[in-house]
């Protein structure tokens, strides 16, 4: 017998609207032969599989998933995807519109037949106005109702039967004894219910809605860190610009200074300063030559270089991380599934209560209509309105105070687990620092003076104006508002340094082995990326130190942290000794700070400490999108890529002083959403009794149902109002993950290559 060839793939679904669309897709696949795992998520319109291709494959599951209405698309078709969204949207909302226009006026004419025993409306009038209630209907339940019906009728025929067909059951239920009601003479019409029912569940799919398309959005804005063109070399060394889709392994590509590349590679011939930091955090621009390996997201500096492509569109790493992006935004929280569930468990229970009710009724002597009237009141009373509305509108309704506060909640999943979060994980290169290094030292080579040093100043700011050396932006920071550059001619070396030729003067400024190249004694000093030494000539001068620069709120907020009893992490791809200067003035504890780890051990790491303790993560970068999506409370701040605020679950405009007002928000948030689920299930659980024992009308079963999602509103203003901040109490220290001693390694975070 053959062992089996897995497969395992991440693809998008289209056409789901709701959680029933989902397990209906879901239940489809793993009846399928061949498939090992299957789960779709409806919030990420995604459906994680995998299957032994000896048994099936990709085209039959999408045929599958096809007959059923659905379809399964590869993530790098994600744009049309788009656009099918963005048109199932744009439906939902004219069904709206036309339910609330013709809605309106069918409960108008309900509303005074209800009134009529109170001698308000005239006798005769009453069933005119009956009948106008069921026409001024019809718009609501033939055009906005079919969205449910078709999801319903979808959901039953593979057997996980939702929300959508007890809504298509009660409104057809709330149809027909209507009409039956008309015909057999009588006037009391409950067509007012269906449009009810209609309507909020409309109103709760937009809701929803608003938040489906994340997932898709951190998957475009990972590969659009990689261009869409390169610049192939042909074999008679001409030049040819392409799509990066059709340039294969092994061909040979062109990078020129500031460009992104598009493609995994090897560098064949070339050398140059490369910006690693959106992959790999690093926050000195790395020097490359030929021999060394690139992937695509990187930025090319300075110089030219000349690669051969090592993997195509589909299989570089950037793919990989979109893929992995993609699942891990697929979860669902533990509030969300035990909503799920009972939702799944009371959608059953409703439908045999209706039934039992009109049982016992006629059993007990009452006529067919009057039974079915009873067990229609159980269908509405108990239709899960609220328990579908309880936690988007916290969402919805908490995101207006949220923003003016500079806090953008991006996925409802971080309110709710928010409140658990005692451990704060920052990144390092761009989120506690700033892109621009500070000056740290001027050391001339002779008596430090300072006359001496501040001519070293401007014999650097002279010689580096102007180009894109790192230290270029540090040193206009560091000159005075009446220091100005002097002209000259100046010529890059690439990950090296910088001539200035000024009338009979020649300045080099750059890396110490490359002055020596140059026959400059330069003395045996700790080099480093971070490090400028000048010579004029051949005569030595001196060299300039710089430092990273922490951002003005970034102590603040870490001491404020620390405050609140949350503990904090330092996590980076850069290098210990850089990690650990930060930490240091940061009030970080060494055995804290984690150093020299790729994007994927990010995403180890969090998810180690989050086995213990609820974790939130504050990064910016492309190389911060895993820990971002996988961290429970993923922070994206003001300076962040477009990358890392798409996979973040929270992003902050203002900066990192919102994070400690982001925590305190999101627990409170969670605790109303948690109120509205327990009044959720409260109301029904008391509703449906009563309901079953006949002492609810229809009419009335309809307005207690809107009386509850009412209460579910009124609850979720609360999010609005201000309140004292609750300080949480200290907690125990999770596991320390690295000793001072230990290495990346050694802590279980692999060592960046």
């Amino acid at each position: 017998m053959p062992e089996p060839a897995l497969c395992e793939e991440v693809l998008i679904v289209e056409g789901l609207h709701c959680g029933s669309c989902a397990a209906a897709v879901e239940a489809r696949l793993r009846r399928q032969p061949g498939v090992i795992e299957a789960a779709v998520n409806f919030a990420a319109d995604s459906a994680m599989l995998k299957w032994d291709s000896h048994h099936t494959d990709l085209s039959r599951l999408q045929q599958a998933v096809a007959r059923l209405g659905y379809r399964l698309r590869d993530p790098s078709d994600i744009e049309s995807s788009a656009r099918d969204s963005d048109q199932t949207r744009k439906r939902l909302q004219w069904r709206l519109a036309v339910s609330l226009v013709f809605g309106m006026w069918s409960m108008m004419p309900a509303l005074l037949v209800y009134l009529a025993p109170l001698g308000i409306v005239e006798t005769s009038a009453v069933r005119p106005l009956a009948i106008a209630s069921g026409l001024f209907a019809l718009p609501v339940i033939v055009y906005s109702g079919s969205h449910f019906y078709r999801v319903g009728w979808r959901t039953l025929r593979v057997g996980v039967p939702g929300l959508d067909t007890l809504i298509s059951v009660a409104v057809a239920a709330a149809c027909l004894v209507s009409v039956w009601r008309l015909a057999t003479g009588h006037v009391d019409v409950y067509f007012d219910a269906a449009v009810m029912l209609i309507t909020f569940q409309l109103v709760a799919r937009l809701i929803d809605g608003s938040v489906r398309r994340r997932a898709a959005e951190v998957v475009r804005g990972y590969l659009r860190q990689a261009p869409e063109t390169v610049t192939l070399v042909n074999n008679d060394g001409s030049l040819q610009t392409l799509p990066a889709n059709e340039v294969g392994v092994a061909q040979r590509i062109r990078l020129v200074a500031g460009q992104p590349l598009a493609l995994d590679g090897q560098i064949v011939s070339g050398s140059g300063l490369v910006d690693m930091a959106m992959l790999s955090g690093e926050h000195e621009p790395q020097r490359v030559k030929a021999g060394d390996e690139l992937l695509a997201g990187c930025q090319l500096i300075d110089g030219e270089l000349e690669l051969k492509v090592a993997a195509g569109v589909g299989q570089r790493r950037i793919d990989s991380l979109a893929r992995s992006v993609r699942g891990l935004l697929s979860r669902k929280t533990a509030l969300q599934r035990l909503s799920d569930q009972m939702a799944r468990l009371l959608l059953p229970i409703i439908v045999v209560a209706a039934g039992i009710c009109v049982v016992v009724a006629l059993t007990q002597g009452l006529t067919i209509d009057q039974a079915l009237i009873r067990g229609l009141a159980v269908l509405i009373i108990a239709c899960p309105c609220a328990l579908s509305l309880a936690i988007p509108l916290v969402v919805v309704l908490g995101h207006t105070r949220m923003v003016e506060s500079g806090v953008i909640f991006r996925d409802p999943a971080a309110l709710e687990t928010a409140a658990n979060t005692r451990v704060v994980i920052f990144d390092k290169t761009g989120t506690l620092t700033t892109d621009t290094p500070s000056l740290s030292a001027i050391v001339p080579s002779h008596r430090p003076q300072k006359e001496q040093q501040q001519a070293l100043l401007q014999l650097a700011i002279d010689a580096l104006d102007g180009t894109s050396h790192p230290v270029a932006k540090g040193l206009a920071k560091a000159g005075t508002a009446s220091t100005k550059a002097a002209l000259g001619e100046r010529h890059s070396f690439p990950g090296r340094g910088t001539q200035w030729q000024h009338g009979d003067t020649r300045v080099l400024a750059g890396r110490g082995d490359w002055l020596r190249e140059q026959g400059i004694k330069v003395p045996a000093l700790e080099d480093g990326g971070m490090m400028v030494h000048l010579a004029s000539d051949t005569h030595y001068l001196g060299h300039l130190r710089f430092e990273e620069t922490l951002r003005d709120e970034a102590v603040s907020t870490v001491q404020q942290l620390q405050q609140t009893g949350q503990v904090i992490y330092l996590l980076s791809g850069d290098t210990r000794a850089s990690c650990l200067a930060q930490a240091q003035r940061l009030g970080i504890p060494t055995e804290r700070v984690v150093a020299g780890v790729t994007p994927e051990g990010k995403h180890r790491f969090v998810e180690t400490l989050e086995r213990h303790h609820g974790v939130a993560f504050v990064g910016d970068g492309m190389n911060d999108g895993l820990a971002l999506a996988a961290a429970k409370l993923g922070i994206a701040i003001g300076t962040a890529s477009a990358t890392a605020r798409a996979a973040a679950a929270v992003y902050l405009p203002d900066g990192l002083a919102a994070v400690p007002d982001t925590l305190h928000m999101a627990r409170r948030a969670r605790r109303l959403m948690r109120q509205n689920l327990a009044w959720a299930l409260g109301y029904n659980a008391l509703a449906l009794p009563l309901a079953m024992a006949g002492w609810v009308q229809p009419v009335i079963a309809a307005i207690a149902m809107t009386l509850s999602s009412l209460c579910v509103l009124l609850n979720s203003l609360r999010m609005r109002t201000p309140t004292h901040r609750h300080t949480p109490q200290p907690v125990d220290q999770p596991p320390r993950r690295q000793q001072p001693s230990q290495t990346p390694q050694q802590s279980g975070c692999p060592q960046q290559q």
